[in-house]
């Protein structure tokens, strides 16, 4: 388990330099052929192909100063060839400082381990809206009698 956790940590890390270095093809490569992937805004692709279409649009150098870090923050492993990662997304600009005003993202991806190499079988990528975060638990608690 030790040795899938370094691994694990290391695609994330991948994820990260591909789409820092605004390179489709590195990303792509870390698929498998029947992923789904949905965007954080909820914009869904249902394969490789459709990801691999999008992937090559946005990342590019338009997209300018803006990057992120990627941390894992949790990993649960389902079975010995599947876990859930959850990830920590911060918007950084390519000197590392944080892009203020941006939302974080919080992914969750689905790994698959195939013949000793994990790849992403499903992600789904959320922004962190902390204020609808704080009022979803406000009126959990208001219901529960909590203050």
């Amino acid at each position: 388990m030790t040795n899938d956790l370094a691994l694990i940590n290391k695609l994330i890390t991948e994820v990260e330099r591909s789409q820092n270095e605004r390179s489709a093809d590195d990303f792509l490569a870390l698929f498998r052929p029947d992923a789904v992937w949905v965007t954080a805004f909820g914009r869904r692709f249902s394969s490789k192909a459709e990801i691999s279409d999008f992937a090559r649009k946005v990342l590019t150098p338009d997209l300018g100063d803006q990057y992120a870090r990627y941390d894992v923050a949790h990993v649960t492993m389902l079975s010995p060839d599947v876990a859930a990662v959850n990830v920590r997304q911060r918007p950084i600009h390519k000197d590392g400082t944080p892009i203020e005003g941006e939302l974080e993202g919080s992914p969750l991806y689905v790994l698959v381990k195939e013949n000793g190499r994990w790849m992403v079988g499903a992600g789904q990528n959320t922004k962190v809206q902390a204020a609808a975060i704080d009022t979803q638990q406000s009126e959990i608690d208001a219901r529960e009698g909590k203050k």
